[in-house]
């Protein structure tokens, strides 16, 4: 519930603001620039930091969201220009790469045999990679995609109280996860030319529940995210 209340509050201000510097501009006290042509891009830094934050700061591929953001935002204010802006793409492969880096001792592990660990963290590059945890107490963790395919089965474990966040990044690549009917799921992700399917038949866990809840924030890029049960 706090992390839902900050939400709506990030929300609120966000609002606020933006409703403010309409009431100037209507009333001529300023001159801003509010075609949303111009500030689009804010919108992709925006969603960057909620999944920065939502993640515990553990997501590191939210960066990605913030700095195509920011890139684009200072091409449309022409603070950089297009000779500049040529620049965000190599600098955002060195970005990707730094970030995969901090993740390579994931990708040694590649079990697909049933393990009790309570968390996970798995790095899959070209390839495919099927896992299934029966743990009594499954705190989340990471899961990655790169060019590739993961299947998380989690149908063998119990959440313990409060909120239990897994990030998961599919970049070029998909991730199946199976999860127990009886689970209150949460998921928040925005997806880019990719998508978030949820394919519960039973999607338990609604606003407000008290109890374990599992929160899945999803960073989709040209991939896909399947929740199933």
């Amino acid at each position: 519930m706090a992390n839902s209340s900050k939400n709506h509050l990030l929300l609120a201000l966000i609002l606020i603001i933006i409703g403010l510097l309409i009431l100037l501009n209507n009333l001529g006290v300023t001159s801003f620039d509010l075609r949303l042509r111009t500030w689009w891009p804010l919108l992709l830094i925006i969603l960057g930091l909620h999944q920065l934050v939502s993640s515990r700061f553990t997501n590191l591929f939210a960066f990605i969201l913030i700095y195509i953001g920011g890139a684009f935002q200072l091409r449309r204010l022409g603070i950089i220009d297009a000779a500049q802006f040529k620049l965000v793409w190599p600098l955002l492969l060195i970005l990707f790469g730094l970030i995969l880096l901090f993740n390579l001792g994931s990708g040694r592990r590649r079990a697909a045999d049933t393990t009790p660990e309570n968390a996970v963290d798995t790095l899959v590059i070209f390839g495919n990679v099927e896992r299934r945890i029966a743990s009594p107490s499954f705190l989340g963790g990471n899961l990655t995609a790169l060019f590739g395919g993961v299947t998380l089965d989690l149908r063998g474990s119990e959440l313990p109280e409060g909120v239990n966040v897994i990030n998961i990044q599919a970049v070029f690549g998909g991730v199946d996860l199976i999860l127990p009917e009886e689970w209150a799921v949460e998921i928040k992700g925005f997806p880019i030319f990719g998508g978030i399917e949820d394919q519960r038949t039973k999607q338990g866990g609604p606003e407000g529940l008290t109890g374990p809840k599992l929160r899945i924030n999803a960073f989709v890029l040209f991939g896909g995210l399947d929740v199933k049960d």
